[in-house]
């Protein structure tokens, strides 16, 4: 068993648990948009992390170790968004603006508020496809209001899309269009950093959740395809035992068929792996603001339960190996349709 042992606690969901957060990482602009590079000079001091359903708040601090001033680019990478998959199990953002920044990203250096550009990019199949989206008036980022945008489309107006393998027609040909975007949308924040020499530097972010969401059954224990899925999140004996007794329990209340709900995160961690050296101090916080929810990731014994809803731990001299990926179940409302919003 590696480091980063098999942790399942009681968490929360109010459906506002994340799917795209990230790591603040050092930057270069080159051909065809951002590329991260590693930083020789700036060491991360410290990173105090959390994740809460409603919030995600991380306050860094940077040293220059270098005899002179650094401007450099600092980039915020949001994990891959598959727009096929988001039409199957949607994203959902508490954030009402469209855009590229649907999480409401902001950032403060030294306390004061800076501006950020936003880099959107679309793949298909490994293939930079930005520049023909643009062309034929294509959303990039499909999140909010792109598949609005894509149904408008007619038939007609779809085809050649379809020829090209941007677009799916889902709707059999029968009945109002309703398309499918099959690319993957990448998109980074970016601004320009001053780091005085021998000085040190606090960035704070913060952006509001978004979630990627389905239902979880007794299937996913019984498919052995389920395996990796398992693995991922570190579901151990006692957390399916945890979650197995849920779903009895519902299914004697005689609720959504006996399926919870589901909600997975994504942190990228591993980008903080740029700066010089390890993470000098690592803090995570994880909320879970309710203890009726089922929560899973890998991580190791050092994170606590600190208060009613909060687990915490703390690392020195912190490389990160793996990014975060957590999985919290939620028992259904029983007076709402569905799980979500």
């Amino acid at each position: 068993m590696n480091s980063f042992v098999r942790t399942a606690l009681l968490c929360t969901a109010t459906a506002l648990i994340p799917a795209a957060l990230a790591n603040d990482s050092s930057a270069m602009l080159g051909a065809g948009g951002l590329v991260l590079t590693k930083s020789a000079d700036i060491r991360m001091a410290s990173e105090d992390l959390f994740i809460s359903p409603k919030q995600v708040k991380v306050h860094y601090t940077f040293v220059n170790d270098s005899g002179k001033d650094i401007d450099t680019v600092v980039a915020f990478p949001l994990p891959d968004v598959d727009n096929y998959e988001l039409s199957e199990s949607p994203i959902g953002t508490t954030v009402e603006n469209g855009g590229a920044n649907f999480v409401g990203f902001k950032v403060t250096v030294d306390g004061k508020p800076v501006a950020v550009t936003a880099e959107e990019r679309a793949f298909l199949k490994g293939k930079d496809i930005t520049a023909q989206l643009r062309a034929a008036h294509l959303p990039i980022d499909v999140v909010i209001g792109g598949y609005d945008m894509l149904n408008k489309l007619t038939r007609k107006q779809a085809a050649p899309y379809i020829k090209a393998g941007l677009l799916e027609d889902i709707s059999g040909g029968q009945g109002d269009p309703a398309y499918h975007a099959t690319w993957t949308t990448r998109t980074s924040f970016w601004w320009k950093a001053h780091f005085p020499a021998g000085k040190t530097v606090t960035v704070d972010h913060t952006y509001q959740p978004v979630t990627g969401q389905t239902f979880f059954g007794t299937y996913v224990f019984e498919n052995k395809e389920q395996a990796p899925f398992l693995a991922q999140y570190c579901i151990d004996p006692g957390t399916k035992a945890a979650i197995l007794a849920a779903l009895a329990k519902l299914k004697k209340k005689g609720g959504d068929d006996g399926l919870l709900n589901q909600y997975t995160t994504a942190y990228i961690l591993k980008t903080a792996t740029n700066w010089k050296g390890p993470i000098g101090k690592f803090h995570l916080t994880v909320d879970k603001l309710k203890p009726t929810n089922i929560l899973s990731l890998c991580w190791g014994p050092d994170l606590k339960k600190t208060g009613p809803t909060r687990f915490e731990a703390t690392r020195t001299n912190f490389t990160p190996t793996r990014d975060i990926d957590i999985l919290t179940l939620e028992m259904p409302d029983p007076s709402a349709n569905s799980g979500g919003y």
